[in-house]
């Protein structure tokens, strides 16, 4: 009966027995631990890094380059744009930021920035290139775009354009057209209007008005180019209003004394 209950104690102690690991476990578990401090060490070192690049400390600004042709813009007025927004380390400045102030220069058209490892700020810069004065107000450029600098900064001799709301960049253009085909005769386009109707108006250096109307304007103004070195050039400075608006020729109006 002892060794009966005996037996029965052992087969119960059998059961309850853990499992003996093997080695392929214990491997295992061993190499799962490696992996989690590994894991911990590398992302205490990235947290780490980051914070000691966003030190404004770590790799300070040294040098900034300003980059461009400048007729109208000094580069002391880049620089005092600048004043405050370079003083954090090379990862942290905002170049985003930087560009948005340049481009708040009038006389600025267009701004790279960019960073040149391992301290420098490189600032590329677009001048804006006047092509005349808008009637209401401010320059346009060449690209039919307006801007608004300071009046007394206005380059002077610059002609005058005009006409409605966003209607620059066709002004601009046909302004070119004219200006090509006056320029063999040695006239200046001081004035150019598109008025509502969309008809054109010039005015030339010399004080004359010519009136192109709505249509074939750039075929009635290539008949003025080919007749005025014959018929008009020797009574240029008599002329007062010229009227293209006619489908064979144009009348001349002449100043009274």
């Amino acid at each position: 009966m002892f060794s009966s209950a005996f037996r029965k104690v052992q087969k119960a102690n059998h059961r309850i027995a853990p499992p003996v690991e093997t080695g392929l476990v214990q491997r295992f578990r061993l190499r799962l631990v490696s992996m989690i401090v590994i894991g911990v060490t590398v992302c205490a070192l990235l947290v780490w890094g980051w914070l000691k690049l966003e030190d404004p400390q770590t790799l300070p600004i040294a040098t900034v380059e300003i980059q461009g042709e400048f007729h109208y813009l000094a580069k002391s007025q880049i620089q005092q744009a600048m004043t405050g927004r370079l003083d954090g380390g090379f990862f942290n400045i905002d170049v985003d930021a930087i560009r948005k102030v340049l481009l708040s220069i009038p006389w600025v058209n267009s701004a790279t920035v960019r960073r040149v490892w391992p301290d420098t700020v490189q600032i590329m810069v677009v001048e804006q290139l006047p092509v005349a004065r808008w009637g209401s107000g401010g320059l346009v450029n060449g690209q039919g775009q307006l801007f608004f600098p300071l009046p007394e900064t206005y380059p002077p001799g610059l002609p005058e354009m005009q006409g409605p709301v966003d209607s620059q960049r066709a002004v601009v253009a046909r302004y070119r057209e004219m200006e090509r085909a006056l320029d063999p005769l040695a006239l200046r386009i001081d004035r150019i209007v598109l008025d509502e109707r969309r008809s054109w108006k010039i005015e030339l250096d010399g004080g004359v008005t010519m009136l192109l109307g709505r249509v074939n304007d750039n075929v009635r103004l290539s008949r003025f180019a080919r007749l005025y070195p014959v018929t008009l050039a020797a009574r240029a400075a008599e002329m007062e209003q010229v009227d293209l608006r006619y489908t064979n020729g144009f009348s001349v109006r002449w100043k009274t004394l």
